[in-house]
């Protein structure tokens, strides 16, 4: 068994065990009493929220594809988008999501690099501006952190989504290293990497592409936050929204670390730790990770509904 086939269950396992040590101290009867308490309103409104996210993406992505000379469909960005969303509920991290994306585009477009050097693009600002809103956030309300120390965390990914960026616009240490003798051995990258930079030098041709991409992942971290808040508050539960604020995005990024499916276990354990710090009870942390996940999965159940009724993907609707 390689190490590919090794991670999926590993990473399985550790949803499981940590949903289990969690869950096993909850009551279940006053999870369930959180759940008789859900009010319509806010709920409709984390749905509309989830949908205005989607179209964000799609609109970062449309971008980035424009700039590279790929013309797509907005809506089939969209239905493409969410796709690939019905595939990160089951798949580690957001590999499988991704990996959809890129093989749609390069179906229709025949430029496979290129597709993946905009996803690539999409993701890499989107954790940007992720790490930043944490940082901000994290060192405004420091005083409601359970540990200052922990800001520490969006700083480092920050550092090193800045070294990634750095060596995307200036490869010239990139270079070396792919020309070393023993690293061209084992595996020659270059044609791969000639291809992916090319992308990026048509994405740093227009300074505008840069701005309104980070504009549109700000909008889109922000719009998450909300989106939790308006879930406590569909919930019946007492959410200071400046805490959701400060929280939420260290949430986020926990969540994104590819050790767990979709996050499960990680999402749940990081607003326990969070949530009780300013006198939630564990149960109520607990419900809103639940509810979260099951919100999400309606909400993504309409991309496999896409995946299923479009299977050859954008190349239907150009």
């Amino acid at each position: 068994m390689n190490k590919r086939k090794l991670l999926f269950p590993l990473r399985a396992t550790i949803s499981m065990v940590l949903l289990f040590l969690l869950y096993r101290r909850v009551d279940i009867n006053e999870l369930a009493m959180v759940f008789r308490t859900l009010h319509a309103a806010p709920i409709a409104g984390v749905f509309a929220l989830l949908l205005f996210n989607t179209a964000l993406h799609a609109f970062k992505w449309r971008l980035l594809l424009k700039s590279d000379g790929i013309h797509i469909p907005f809506r089939s960005l969209v239905a493409t988008y969410l796709a690939g969303s019905f595939f990160n509920m089951f798949l580690p991290s957001n590999i499988g999501g991704d990996a959809y994306r890129v093989y749609d585009v390069a179906q229709y477009s025949k430029r496979g690099v290129h597709a993946f050097a905009s996803v690539l693009a999409d993701r890499i600002s989107g954790y940007m501006a992720l790490v930043i809103v944490a940082l901000a956030a994290g060192v405004a309300g420091r005083g409601i952190l359970p540990d200052p120390i922990i800001v520490w965390i969006p700083a480092a990914g920050l550092a090193v989504l800045c070294t990634v960026v750095g060596l995307a616009l200036y490869p010239r240490p990139l270079w070396r290293v792919l020309e070393a003798p023993c690293v061209h051995k084992l595996y020659d990258a270059r044609p791969l990497a000639a291809k992916l930079l090319e992308s990026v030098r048509r994405y740093r041709a227009e300074p505008a592409l840069f701005v309104n991409i980070m504009l549109a992942s700000f909008v889109f971290q922000l719009n998450v936050i909300v989106c939790i808040y308006m879930l406590a508050r569909g919930l019946g539960l007492e959410a200071p929204f400046r805490a959701m604020v400060v929280f939420v995005p260290f949430v986020s990024i926990m969540e994104a670390l590819p050790i767990s499916i979709f996050g499960l276990g990680i999402r749940d354990a990081s607003y326990a730790y969070f949530l009780t710090h300013i006198g939630w009870p564990e149960a109520h942390a607990l419900t809103l990770a639940l509810a979260y996940v099951v919100l999400t999965l309606v909400y993504v159940s309409s991309g496999g509904v896409i995946f299923l009724l479009r299977p050859r993907g954008v190349r239907q609707n150009t």
